[in-house]
């Protein structure tokens, strides 16, 4: 029983990695009309489909090798170690990108009513 859980869980895992793929690409390709972060700067968008893309294919390398009975090497663990700064980065970036923008909304209307 543990073995039709784990193979599942593999399948699922292939399926998240595999999406992570098709989200990432549409960020990647039309940063104007991303799934997410929307109405961030392009070079913030595209860095987030950069580093989903890349976590999506280590997580379908590392699931498809453990299916296979193999050890994941150390490729896929690169691959995170970049994905995940872009990933957090980008939301980061985006945070601030917001931020500033309010605050110089918030002079540009200062100055207007002065």
């Amino acid at each position: 029983m543990t073995e039709v859980f784990d193979r599942a869980v593999d399948v699922l895992t292939v399926a998240l990695g595999l999406g992570c793929v098709w989200v990432g690409w549409r960020a990647v390709l039309r940063p104007r009309q991303p799934p997410i972060l929307q109405g961030r700067p392009v070079w913030v968008v595209r860095a987030w489909g950069l580093g989903y893309v890349l976590l999506g294919i280590s997580l379908t390398i590392e699931s498809v090798t453990l299916m296979a009975g193999g050890e994941p090497g150390w490729p896929a663990d690169v691959i995170r170690w970049v994905a995940g700064p872009l990933v957090v980065g980008s939301f980061l970036a985006a945070f601030l990108s917001r931020r500033w923008e309010r605050r110089r909304t918030r002079a540009m209307n200062e100055r207007r009513q002065a």
